[in-house]
C-alpha cells in the first residue's frame, strides 16, 4: 500500500511524494562495538582523524594544537598559560557562562606576550 504525503501545498497546486516503506526487516544484529566502528570509518572517510585521548592533559594539549591550526598561530607556552586559564577554563565562570561564551562569543581576544 501506498502512501502520499503533501510536499507544498499553494492555492494553485499541490505537490505531493510518494512514500513506500520498506518491505522486510534486517535480520542482522548490529552491536554498539560495530556501530562506532563503522561511524568512526566514515568520520575518517570525511576528513576527520582520530585522537585517542586518556586525560585531561592530552585533552588540552589537542585543544591547543586544534586553536593552532584552526587561526594559524603558534602560542607560546606564556600565552597558552594565559589564554586558557582566562578565556577557556576561568575559575571565576560556571559551566553556563562558559557554554554562553563557546556558542555565542566564540571569538576570544588574545594578549600577546609581549604585552603579558
Amino acid at each position: 500500500m501506498s502512501t502520499y504525503n503533501i510536499v507544498l501545498s499553494t492555492n494553485e497546486s499541490t505537490v505531493v511524494t510518494e512514500y513506500e516503506p520498506q518491505t522486510k526487516r534486517s535480520d542482522s544484529y548490529q552491536s554498539e562495538a560495530a556501530l562506532e566502528a563503522a561511524f568512526i570509518k566514515m568520520l575518517g572517510e570525511q576528513g576527520y582523524e582520530y585522537v585517542t585521548i586518556h586525560n585531561a592533559d592530552a585533552l588540552i594539549a589537542n585543544l591547543r594544537r586544534q586553536l593552532e591550526l584552526l587561526n594559524n598561530y603558534q602560542f607560546t607556552d606564556k600565552e597558552w598559560d594565559s589564554f586558557f586559564k582566562s578565556k577557556i577554563a576561568n575559575a571565576n565562570e560556571g559551566i553556563v557562562e562558559k557554554t554562553r561564551k563557546i556558542q555565542e562569543d566564540y571569538v576570544q581576544n588574545l594578549t600577546r606576550e609581549d604585552r603579558l
